[in-house]
C-alpha cells in the first residue's frame, strides 16, 4: 500500500482531523495531536499516564475525571499530553502533580511508546508506575474537573467491577496489582 499525500482537513490547538490518501481509491481519515511534520513517527511519544501509587498505605490514586465526549466522569490514572521540548519521564510527573498534587518518590516505565487507538489516531503513549506522596495542591487547568480517589489494593476489583473506567486504566491497574501479589 502506497500513501500518496496527507491533507489537513481542521485547524485546532489541540486535536485536528486529516485524511491520508492511497493510491487513487483508498481515503482515510484520522485524528491527530501533531503537526504535519510529526506524522507517520511512530517513535515519538504524545502522552503518558501514570499509575500512582501511596506505598504506606497500600493505596493506588485514581482520578474521577469529567469527560465532555461522553459527558460524564470516567475514573482514570493521571494523564496528559507531553510538552513540547520535554521528555515522557518529567511529563508524567509533572502530570502526577498537576491531576493530584502529588511529588513522585519513584518511577518505573511499564510499557514503551505504544498507539492508544491505532484505528481512530495516531496518538502514541508511555505508561508508568509511580511511588507518590500527595504533598500538594492540584494544578487543573479551567476546563479540568477532577476529584482525586484513593484505593486499597485489596479493594481495587470490586472498584473497576463497578465504576465506569477506562481501557488503559484497567489494564494496567490488573499489571501492578499482579505484580505486587
Amino acid at each position: 500500500m502506497k500513501l500518496t499525500k496527507i491533507v489537513k482537513q481542521t485547524d485546532n490547538k489541540f486535536l485536528n482531523m486529516f485524511v491520508a490518501e492511497y493510491g487513487e481509491n483508498i481515503k482515510y481519515f484520522f485524528a491527530s495531536r501533531r503537526t504535519e511534520k510529526d506524522l507517520q513517527n511512530p517513535h515519538k511519544v504524545d502522552a503518558v499516564k501514570v499509575l500512582p501509587y501511596i506505598k504506606s498505605t497500600n493505596e493506588i490514586v485514581f482520578i474521577k475525571n469529567f469527560r465532555y465526549v461522553v459527558n460524564d466522569f470516567v475514573y482514570e490514572l493521571p494523564a496528559g499530553l507531553v510538552d513540547n521540548g520535554e521528555n515522557a519521564i518529567d511529563g508524567a510527573k509533572r502530570e502526577v502533580q498537576e491531576e493530584i498534587g502529588a511529588t513522585v518518590l519513584d518511577i518505573k516505565k511499564v510499557s514503551n511508546v505504544g498507539f492508544t487507538s491505532v484505528g481512530l489516531t495516531d496518538e502514541t503513549m508511555e505508561t508508568y508506575f509511580a511511588e507518590v506522596v500527595l504533598d500538594k495542591a492540584q494544578d487543573l487547568d479551567e476546563d479540568e474537573i477532577i476529584e482525586i480517589v484513593k484505593v486499597k489494593i485489596d479493594d481495587v476489583d470490586k472498584f473497576l467491577d463497578t465504576h465506569l473506567v477506562d481501557c488503559i486504566t484497567s489494564l494496567m491497574v490488573k499489571l501492578f496489582v499482579s505484580q505486587i501479589k
